[in-house]
């Protein structure tokens, strides 16, 4: 999955600690939507972002490649 900047950006709250793990998804969401202007939901479907049961739990192996991708891409512009 190709990242835009909004979808980094989302996985960047996570990787950053301004999401919290345990953190509920509906929150998220809301989160989302109001600071950074994305829906996470496709992240979570896509199996970049850890949930379980209704909570974001952190990044998966391939969100944080893709985190990492994204930031590498950007730096080499």
């Amino acid at each position: 999955m190709e990242l835009s900047q909004t979808d980094f950006d989302i996985l960047n709250a996570i990787k950053s600690g301004r999401v919290e793990s345990g953190t509920l998804i509906s929150h998220f969401v809301d989160y989302c939507d109001n600071a950074i202007g994305g829906n996470p939901r496709p992240l979570i479907d896509a199996g970049l972002i850890k949930s379980d049961s209704g909570s974001v739990n952190g990044l998966t192996d391939a969100g944080l490649k893709a985190w990492q991708d994204f930031k590498d891409k950007k730096a080499n512009v």
